[in-house]
């Protein structure tokens, strides 16, 4: 192949180098003083797999290249990026998968002040044409040695047909040898066609036109056909007659199955131009119309034939026009090839469409501006979207800032936001707070301030996970001490950066409440203090303690009997001894919530023995942690006790359900706010966030409804808990009973709500997942619920529909979904294994172990 044809090929592929990108191809830019690539079209990520940040990392095409290609394929760009020659060549890369995909890379190079700035490339994936061509390939293979050492055949020979010279190239191509050739004629098989034409040719030659070009095929003994061209020289006598021809010729058989080749490629790339799922405009700089695909004219609303009679000026919204303008005068300055921008069409029906604009100028052999290619994406939905979520965030933003007590707060790297209403909490303005980062932790007490560092710290280090809840105090506006019960948690969403979100709920009165308690439990302190035959005391967990008046009883002071664990053991009468460490044996095996009544004797501190009332009792701090408490009283003097310890009992009591309702309460809140926002939003997906949240909000709220509402408050009954759930869940998604029954089986099962909780979060986000995807177009089917133990005493939970099946593709520990995220993460918290069983439908089977108790 000549040099000029070289440039026609060239010419050509440069041409629909730009109509490619952001189609089936992948379109580059690569800068040359940051050696890395600065843009790549989404293509990218669907042919190799990386995503396409990866691609944006310095030595990424280098360190992708295959093994073998590396050195031939970075010399080859590097010396012509360096001959300022635009180029392309052919090579693999490696995809994320480990398989090699073979591409084409068309190089254009830029250039700024003289100087190559930039690489604006194609990558055609050429992976399965090679595969096609890996025959055709290897017959090639045959040649290559003949066509490195010598490409071109050179022979003499006379008018009548006799050779008088052959070069070795010619006898290699046709497989003879000099002395079956020299002296002799020989013409190779051609089709009859060309073998007419070969006549006629030779008989064309003369003085006035000596040298001519022909071109024809020859059939070779295996029967493959070639193209030869040669350039033939007539070479006369004294007397002007032809003495001799002289050829050199060469194949060109690559040549030719490459334009056959071309031209099936540029008529699939105008197929791919006219189908492209995005709108595509070829247009000059006169801002006229020269090509447009469908989905172009579908985007404006104009047919083909309107638009090729108008100017893209016609269809600009007015107030966009500055924005085409200045592009073109970037274009012809030289200052721009590639723009990225969005603007505004008017459609024909008079509506406005939004749309985002790739623009690509394209320029001749002499970096002369002549013709623009647009890639067209209607974002017209995305923005009215986007106006609308700006809208239905105002409206949540003004409930928010009405809510008593409550503050919402957000923050991360893109992250900063505190609603208005931590005005009327703290008296500073949500601006003061979102100006000054660090406002909040100068008002917290440096005591608070400490502990609750320590407690983020913590909570980042094992992943953020869950909720974390603090309670702390912080100045307000006047210097009081406020009271704040925050529950912070961590976001991360889809395409962005992951930031902390949270509540903080004014708890001052309910501190206050508190306080009042514990100055009553002082005075109670006091006057047991003064009453010489009543002595109250608590072990472990660090709540040691002795009333006083054990010194009035016994003789020992406080601060004596404390040193020793085993004090009592010590001065309890040796005839009692027995029976008392029976009875704490039976009642320690039995761990049961019971009072240890205990009758014994023990000496007082002058040699004496006393009878002493010993009523022993556990108080727990969670499931998991308790400590003992008791009361030491004579006999005389058991009746008075024991009213005033009921009564403090009765006042904690009192207080705790309190504390559920109020939580319920505002929890009842949040859920009421997340219904009345869903009203307010028409996108589906936001809806069913929205939902989604409100559910969440509802779970947690009816286990602090059970348990005010039980006569235990450390435990709910689960069964009856799922049964409610189920029933809001199936009013929630409006399903007929009719079609979907949802079976709860359940042994008696009783959990505290440090598993309540979580439990009813997880059932929450399984039994929606089943109503929503399970049985779609209202299939009918049926949910079952187990509940049980097993002999080990591990808790079982079951979850089963015989709907259409959890989809195969997705990894339900490793997914987006935020409801799947969640059930992880509280199984987790949970100390549980999670297993889905995707066989005839879908089963969730959730196990964890028993509550630990002290």
């Amino acid at each position: 192949m000549d040099y000029k044809e070289n440039l026609i090929i060239s010419a050509q592929k440069d041409r629909f180098r730009e109509l490619i990108e952001g189609l089936n191809v992948i379109t580059y830019e690569f800068d040359l003083t940051l050696f890395r690539f600065t843009y790549i079209s989404r293509m990218a990520e669907s042919i190799l797999g990386y995503p396409v940040e990866e691609w944006f990392i310095k030595g990424f095409w280098f360190n992708h290249l295959h093994e073998d290609d590396k050195k031939w394929a970075s010399d080859f760009s590097r010396y012509n990026i360096s001959s300022s020659r635009d180029h392309e060549f052919e090579y693999r890369m490696t995809a994320v998968d480990g398989s090699v995909k073979w591409f084409k890379d068309i190089v254009s190079i830029s250039y700024e002040n003289g100087a190559a700035r930039s690489l604006y490339g194609v990558l055609i994936d050429m992976t399965e044409r090679k595969l096609v061509e890996k025959e055709l390939l290897e017959s090639k293979e045959r040649y290559k040695t003949l066509v490195e050492q010598q490409s071109e055949m050179i022979t003499r020979w006379k008018p009548d047909g006799t050779f008088t010279y052959v070069n070795d190239v010619y006898c290699n191509f046709f497989g003879k040898s000099r002395k079956e050739l020299i002296g002799k004629r020989y013409i190779p098989q051609m089709p009859v066609e060309d073998l007419e034409r070969f006549s006629k040719f030779f008989s064309s030659l003369n003085k006035n036109n000596p040298v001519g070009h022909f071109t024809h095929r020859i059939i070779k003994n295996d029967g493959e056909v070639r193209w030869l061209r040669w350039t033939d020289t007539a070479i006369f006598d004294e007397n002007g007659n032809i003495s001799e021809y002289q050829t050199v010729g060469r194949d060109i058989t690559a040549r030719k199955r490459a334009e056959v080749a071309l031209k099936e490629s540029e008529q699939q790339l105008q197929m791919i131009f006219d189908n492209a799922p995005i709108g595509m405009a070829l247009t000059d700089l006169d801002k006229n119309f020269l090509k447009v695909n469908k989905a172009y004219c579908d985007i404006v609303g104009y047919s083909k034939n309107e638009l090729l009679a108008m100017t893209f000026e016609d269809i600009t919204h007015p107030d966009d026009l500055n924005i085409e303008n200045e592009v073109i005068n970037h274009s012809i300055k030289g200052s721009g090839t590639n723009f990225h921008f969005e603007k505004r069409y008017i459609h024909k029906n008079g509506k406005t469409v939004y749309v985002e604009l790739r623009l690509n100028v394209l320029r001749d052999s002499a970096g002369k501006p002549y013709q623009q290619i647009a890639q067209v994406v209607d974002i017209t939905d995305r923005i009215e979207s986007e106006q609308k979520l700006k809208q239905s965030q105002a409206r949540l933003a003004a409930v928010l800032n009405n809510l008593p007590n409550v503050a919402i707060y957000e923050f991360g790297d893109d992250m900063n936001f505190v609603s208005e209403n931590i005005m009327d909490i703290l008296g500073y303005s949500a601006d003061e707070f979102m100006d000054d980062k660090m406002l909040f932790s100068k008002l917290m007490l440096p005591e608070d301030i400490e502990v609750y560092d320590k407690n983020v710290i913590d909570w980042k280090k094992n992943g953020s996970k869950g909720v974390l809840s603090s309670t702390f105090r912080i100045y307000n506006s006047k210097k009081e001490i406020i009271w704040l019960e925050d529950h912070m948690f961590e976001v991360s969403p889809e395409n962005g950066k992951p930031y902390f979100s949270g509540i903080m709920i004014d708890i001052t009165e309910q501190k206050k409440t508190e306080l009042k308690i514990q100055e009553t439990e002082t005075k109670l302190s006091a006057i047991l203090k003064h009453l010489p035959k009543v002595v109250i005391y608590q072990s472990g967990l660090g709540h040691d303690f002795i009333s006083g008046n054990i010194a009035e009883m016994i003789g020992y002071t406080p601060e004596e009997i404390l040193k020793s664990k085993y004090f009592f053991g010590n001065i309890i009468h040796p005839d009692d001894i027995p029976a008392v460490k029976e009875a704490i044996s039976v009642w320690n095996r039995k761990n049961t919530d019971e009072t240890l009544n205990l009758e014994f004797r023990v000496m007082k501190k002058t040699g004496e023995y006393i009878w002493i009332e010993d009523h022993m009792f556990r108080v727990k701090v969670n499931e998991n942690k308790s400590y003992l408490s008791g009361i030491l009283i004579d006999i005389t003097a058991r009746k008075q006790a024991e009213d005033k310890i009921s009564q403090s009992l009765r006042e904690k009591e009192l207080l705790l359900k309190e504390i559920h309702h109020r939580v319920k309460n505002n929890l009842q809140v949040v859920s009421s706010l997340l219904k009345l926002q869903s009203g307010y939003v028409k996108d589906e997906n936001s809806l069913d966030v929205l939902i989604d949240s409100q559910n969440r909000v509802r779970s947690m709220a009816l286990v602090h409804q059970k348990l005010y509402q039980s006569k235990d408050f450390s435990e709910i009954d689960l069964s009856e808990y799922i049964k409610q759930l189920c029933d809001h869940l199936i009013t929630v998604f409006k399903t007929s009973a009719d079609n979907i029954k949802i079976t709860v089986r359940s042994e008696n099962m009783n959990l505290s709500i440090d598993y309540a909780i979580p439990c009813g979060l997880i059932l929450n986000e399984l039994i929606s997942n089943s109503l929503k995807y399970a049985f779609p177009d209202g299939k009918k089917g049926e949910i079952i619920i187990e509940l049980n133990k097993n002999s080990e005493g591990i808790y079982i939970i079951s979850l089963s529909d015989n709907g259409i099946g959890f989809p195969k593709n997705i990894d339900y520990r490793n997914t987006k979904s935020l409801g799947l995220q969640l059930v992880n993460t509280l199984v987790g918290q949970i100390d549980g294994n999670i297993i889905l069983e995707n066989n005839t439908g879908t089963k969730y089977t959730i196990t964890f172990p028993p509550q630990k108790q002290l």
